[in-house]
């Protein structure tokens, strides 16, 4: 990527085998461009949904702080700045929930697909802004949507939108509102399975149980006490608050990528029992083996529809389980995950399957 007359290395992280995916986007490109013609020096700066840290790594010179929602996010951001002989101990960042930046200038948000997300993030923003603050939120054309609008509106008086270039724009946020509306920073779900379930902004699943994991719920085993449970790709937390209702002294852990499920998780489950891993691998359960792992795995990254991802996590799944151990895994019929499984598990059987989804039962 091209900034200020210099080249800029990046990759991303997890790295992919998809050579058109690149780890930038030109709402990356035009957010630059444009904050770097509104002048960058002695401004506070805030970035946030910087997904592979292209524009903190290109803006490190102005002492930018990251807002960081995902562990891998993180990863990427030091692995860029490295990779461009940058200091990687130097990085200022906060997560989505407490923005730790005071009197912010200039705010550059790559848009999320989740508008709930994009409130929040708004939202927190303009918490710590100044009278004089801009707010630069990028995307690409076709992702656009006028919910985009209503939101911004809330929080900012003068809402403007910039030319398209290369399929890319800008929403340019001024004016900050001097009482702007606020929403709560989780909402609570009550849902058919007896659990009420509280939930932060841009967590999957935000309104119900969905469908996938109602499936797998419907066909979970029977637990003991003494089991060590793993609940990966967590989200809010709704497998693990279910085993815990079955078996309320089970050993539980739960991993997510994002910062704001796990938070989500938090609120559900308490501390009694329960081990949080904000991270995007397996490998940050420090070598504990599990009687049973469950997933419903993520195939979607914003827009791009992926399943490195996944796979990733089934390989470190099937380090994870104790001998004789058990991963169950819901997911779409048409990802064809059994192929890839029964080259890491023993047995794969398909314990039930409603047409759109099933259930896949591994054994080491």
């Amino acid at each position: 990527m091209q900034f200020d007359h210099k080249t800029i290395n990046l990759q991303r992280f997890p790295k992919t085998g998809n050579k058109s995916l690149r780890p930038w986007s030109a709402a990356d490109e035009l957010l630059l461009k444009t904050a770097l013609a509104l002048g960058l020096d002695k401004k506070s700066i805030v970035i946030a949904h910087d997904t592979f840290g292209a524009m903190a790594v290109a803006l490190n010179a102005y002492r930018p702080h990251s807002v960081i929602n995902q562990a891998s996010q993180l990863k990427a951001l030091r692995k860029n700045l490295e990779n461009n002989g940058l200091d990687t101990k130097e990085v200022i960042h906060s997560n989505p929930l407490k923005i730790q930046a005071n009197n912010v200038n200039l705010a550059l948000v790559k848009v999320p697909k989740s508008a709930d997300l994009f409130q929040l993030y708004l939202q927190q923003l303009h918490a710590v802004s100044s009278p004089n603050s801009v707010v630069l939120c990028g995307f690409l054309t076709r992702n656009f949507t006028a919910k985009w609008i209503e939101i911004a509106e809330l929080y900012f008086d003068d809402v403007s939108q910039s030319l398209a270039e290369r399929k890319a724009r800008l929403l340019i946020l001024k004016s900050p509102k001097k009482s702007p509306v606020k929403v709560p920073l989780f909402h609570s779900v009550t849902n058919d399975l007896g659990l009420t379930l509280k939930q932060y902004a841009g967590v999957f699943s935000s309104g119900k149980v969905d469908l996938a994991t109602r499936l797998l719920l419907d066909n979970m085993p029977e637990f003991l006490n003494d089991h060590k449970i793993l609940d990966l790709a967590c989200g809010n937390g709704v497998i693990a608050t279910y085993v815990r209702k079955q078996a309320p002294r089970s050993l539980i852990s739960v991993l997510d990528d994002n910062f704001l499920a796990i938070a989500s998780a938090k609120l559900n489950l308490g501390k009694d029992d329960v081990t949080y891993h904000w991270s995007d691998t397996v490998n940050a359960c420090r070598n504990e083996k599990f009687d049973f792992i469950f997933c419903n795995p993520p195939f979607h990254f914003e827009y791009e529809n992926t399943i490195e991802i996944s796979l990733k996590l089934f390989s470190e799944a099937a380090s994870a389980l104790k001998v004789n151990g058990t991963f169950y895994i819901v997911a779409n019929t048409h990802l064809n995950y059994t192929t890839h499984l029964a080259k890491l598990f023993t047995e794969v059987i398909q314990l039930a399957e409603n047409g759109k989804y099933e259930i896949l039962v591994c054994k080491k």
